[in-house]
């Protein structure tokens, strides 16, 4: 809880602010949604964490790894990039179509329910893990969406 004095009293006012402690599906869907392409609907969501040093997190201003929500449509890979301090706020947003991209890699991480993904298109490079985790996130369908989103970008590869 934040606390300010009221300048006349010199008494706390108790103001609230509440801020998002874990990620969450409702968050989810509701920032999803908002950055979704027209007429195209989410196949898989999951929540996830965009890998620092590519240009894209660093023209985001992000030097580390950054939390985000991940969705596959019919047609394009979504990501809403959270923000580092206030994961209930979007700070900006990468959408790939699959027809334009050049190169989707998928391994496993070092934990076994980890994936990574690995993607480019034109001068756009991302890394993203994604690991069924229920420790940082509140997501009921983690481990469905991470599955839907990785069969959906390995039947990419050429």
């Amino acid at each position: 809880m934040k606390s300010h004095l009221d300048s006349q009293t010199c008494e706390p006012d108790n103001e609230v602010n509440f801020m998002t402690l874990f990620m969450n599906e409702k968050d989810m869907n509701e920032m999803l949604a908002s950055i979704c392409p027209e007429g195209e609907t989410y196949q898989g969501k999951a929540w996830g964490t965009l890998m620092s040093g590519t240009a894209e997190m660093l023209a985001l201003g992000a030097l580390s790894n950054v939390s985000c929500y991940v969705g596959v449509t019919e047609k394009t890979l979504v990501i809403a990039v959270l923000e580092t301090f206030d994961i209930s706020r979007i700070y900006g947003k990468i959408l790939l179509p699959f027809d334009r991209l050049d190169e989707v890699k998928i391994q496993k991480g070092l934990m076994p329910s980890q994936r990574i993904i690995k993607a480019k298109s034109g001068k756009t490079k991302i890394k993203l893990s994604l690991v069924n985790n229920t420790f940082t996130a509140k997501i009921k369908d983690q481990k469905q969406g991470m599955r839907v989103i990785c069969e959906t970008l390995e039947h990419l590869k050429r």
